[in-house]
C-alpha cells in the first residue's frame, strides 16, 4: 500500500511536469521562471503539507 505521502508526492511531482510543459509551450517566460515553478510546485509545496500533515 502506498503511504500518504508518497501520494502527495507523485500528484504534486506530476502536476509540476503539466505546469513545466504548459508555461514552457504556451508562455514565453524566461528559463529560470519555469524552473522556479518545478522547484516551488514539485519539491516545496509537498513538503510543506506533509510537514504539516505529521505535526498534527
Amino acid at each position: 500500500m502506498v503511504s500518504r505521502e508518497n501520494q502527495v508526492i507523485v500528484a504534486f511531482g506530476l502536476l509540476a511536469i503539466v505546469l513545466l510543459y504548459a508555461s514552457a509551450t504556451f508562455t514565453n517566460l524566461p528559463t529560470w521562471v519555469n524552473i522556479a515553478v518545478v522547484i516551488l510546485v514539485g519539491v516545496v509545496v509537498p513538503q510543506v503539507i506533509n510537514n504539516s500533515r505529521s505535526a498534527q
